[in-house]
């Protein structure tokens, strides 16, 4: 039965629902802010917020302290324009007004004047108001009250009134309004969702591509900053991904590779052994030649030991898991035991064996059966191929921050073409396989060695002599 899986929201309906949200919030938010900005200038009461409801239907004043809190007060004027009282702080010296001035009162239900009291003319932006007037007529037609307040607190606003008992102009109006926001909603929600899902696409894509074993995939598109780091990171994924696998696949082949010159260099020990096991079995060995016949198949025995030993060495070496027995060794000690042991080797063959290894202690953190490998390899390696040449050399000496170890001789150059493989398993200097030469993979697996231990192995021609050189870390 095919499992049902929960599938969250589309990136559509997600936009929608944060914009009602945002404006349900908004909203409220105006809302409650407005309330609360009004309660606490109208000293608690809201109503005392606006000029018009300063003075009541009798002539009394509301609320003096909010009048007098932003800088403003009352004019009570006679219908001849006289002011007859006054309540608040006043700022101006005016007394009267003209009968234009009422009439202007009257007509535009508010006037602008200076502190002089001088009337200014209507809507002039050159002359600059200080203070504003606003009619307020009570219940007796003979009474005018002029609440004033300072220019700067007051705001004027057009009103329109949407409700009107013959129509339904509210309804009309909160309708459009409804209908202009649902349609910016879904506008914006599109467009964003089209802006969005290009790119979410192309990585959807991108990856489908991948998990079917593609490995040259680039994403390559221009969009939002957050959206092209994703392309970039997916891009160098990928290259990894793909570097790794050329990397596993060029292992693979290298590992055929060891297993097809380990079958070709067995064989020939293998035949050479069983001819001659038959050959003592048949009686076709003189007794005197019988000894002899017996060491080659200890050779050749060996020989076999030898490779499936090395392999096995390499192998290990290629596993990412497979840990050194590491512990804090001096190294001149750890070369110097090797080179004693070589030293009579290398000398019965006529040549000179130059030792360079400092008194001092050099200490690092070595396997050291290991690490004694790599030396034996080199030296032996050395005194081996060595034959035109009369003098082999080690040093050990501090190059910059690492420990260095120099294996020289002064034989003949290792042809160009080859040094590029010289270091791949089973390559060997001679064009021929010679199976009684060595196993071909000494030099790898001293690098693979050295490189566990965060080091290096390499060759140079330096001079007319040839260089091997470590350095550990």
């Amino acid at each position: 039965m095919k499992k049902k899986t929960n599938r969250g929201r589309s990136i559509f309906s997600r936009l929608v629902t944060s914009y009602v949200l945002f404006l349900a919030a908004t909203l409220i938010i105006y809302v409650l802010a407005a309330l609360l900005i009004l309660t606490f200038v109208g000293n608690g009461k809201i109503g005392n917020v606006s000029p018009q409801t300063v003075i009541n239907n009798d002539g009394t004043v509301n609320d003096v302290e909010v009048l007098r809190r932003v800088g403003g007060w009352v004019e009570e004027l006679d219908d001849e324009g006289n002011v007859i009282s006054v309540i608040g702080d006043k700022k101006t010296e005016k007394t009267s007004y003209t009968l234009k001035e009422m009439a202007e009162l009257l007509d535009m239900g508010y006037v602008n004047f200076n502190r002089n009291g001088v009337v200014l003319v209507q809507h002039t932006e050159t002359n600059k108001a200080d203070y504003t007037g606003i009619v307020r007529c009570v219940g007796d037609p003979r009474r005018i009250c002029l609440v004033c307040y300072p220019r700067d607190m007051v705001t004027y606003n057009v009103s329109y009134m949407i409700t009107n008992s013959e129509n339904n102009n509210a309804q009309v109006f909160f309708g459009v309004f409804a209908a202009l926001f649902l349609a910016e909603v879904l506008l914006i929600s599109f467009y964003l969702k089209k802006h969005i899902e290009k790119p979410l696409k192309l990585l959807m894509d991108g990856m489908d591509d991948v998990s079917e074993g593609k490995r040259d995939i680039v994403l390559d598109y221009k969009t939002d900053k957050e959206f092209e780091d994703i392309r970039d990171k997916f891009n160098r994924m990928a290259e990894k991904l793909k570097e790794s696998e050329d990397e596993k696949h060029k292992i693979e082949q290298s590992r055929n590779q060891m297993l097809l010159e380990l079958t070709h260099d067995i064989k020939n020990p293998v035949a050479s052994i069983k001819t001659t096991i038959c050959a003592l079995e048949e009686g076709l060995v003189e007794a005197e030649k019988i000894p002899e016949y017996y060491k080659t198949i200890e050779m050749k025995a060996e020989r076999i030991r030898t490779l499936t030993e090395d392999m096995n060495t390499s192998l290990k070496m290629e596993r990412n898991d497979y840990k050194l027995k590491l512990e804090k060794a001096d190294v001149c000690e750890a070369v110097r035991r090797i080179c004693v042991e070589f030293y009579e080797e290398i000398t019965s063959t006529g040549k000179e064996f130059d030792i360079d290894i400092p008194e001092e202690e050099y200490a690092a953190e070595i396997d050291a059966e290991l690490f004694g490998r790599v030396i034996n390899n080199l030296l032996v390696n050395a005194n081996k191929y060595n034959s035109t040449g009369k003098t082999i050399s080690i040093r050990v000496y501090r190059d910059s921050d690492a420990i260095a170890i120099d294996v020289v001789d002064d034989g003949e150059a290792i042809a160009e073409d080859f040094v590029p493989r010289l270091f791949d398993e089973f390559s060997r200097g001679d064009k021929t396989r010679k199976t009684d030469g060595g196993t071909g993979l000494g030099l790898a697996i001293s690098r693979k060695i050295m490189e566990k231990h965060l080091g290096t192995l390499t060759y140079h021609r330096e001079g007319d002599k040839n260089c091997f050189r470590i350095r550990l870390l």
